[in-house]
């Protein structure tokens, strides 16, 4: 199992955070330029326990598609999307099992920042050819360290927006 949280510090209210991050529709295809397209398969809020999702985008240049749903939400702090993805490597077609929790919480006692953090997992397939399929992911690709970068590239993205907000 691939397991990760990157984290950064954003001078802004959590509750300033939580407003842009809840419209998922409008930051998350341009917070990262592998990120390909959004879809909503549902009439459910984006945020919304059960709102199913689509994307397409690629992890360290590798195309994938992952379906999903939203299965947990704090309001004001956190949303969680699991999913079942499709990538293909050199042709291999590759199922994972992967996720998202977006948490935003106080950075510091008088809450005029906040931090904000992306919990990612994924889980390859069992047996022989899933061991051998992370391996080569996590060894040879160096896809943790580009799927942490991944995950920053987001991060980084949304601080931005959201210290721009007056």
């Amino acid at each position: 199992m691939l397991e990760f949280t990157e984290t950064i510090s954003i001078h802004a209210r959590p509750s300033t955070v939580w407003d842009v991050m809840r419209d998922i529709e409008g930051w998350w295809l341009a917070s990262n330029p592998e990120h390909e397209t959004l879809e909503r398969l549902d009439d459910r809020d984006v945020l919304e326990v059960g709102a199913r999702l689509r994307i397409r985008e690629r992890i360290g240049g590798i195309p994938g598609e992952a379906t999903g749903t939203i299965t947990q939400v704090e309001p004001g702090s956190a949303v969680t999307w699991e999913a079942e993805a499709r990538y293909r490597w050199l042709g291999v077609p590759v199922s994972v099992e992967e996720g998202v929790t977006w948490r935003v919480e106080p950075h510091d006692r008088d809450g005029e920042s906040a931090k904000l953090s992306a919990h990612v997992w994924a889980t390859f397939p069992p047996g022989l050819r899933g061991r051998l399929l992370e391996a080569a992911f996590t060894h040879l690709l160096g896809g943790v360290d580009k799927d942490r970068e991944h995950a920053r590239t987001e991060l980084r993205y949304l601080k931005g927006r959201v210290e721009q907000i007056p």
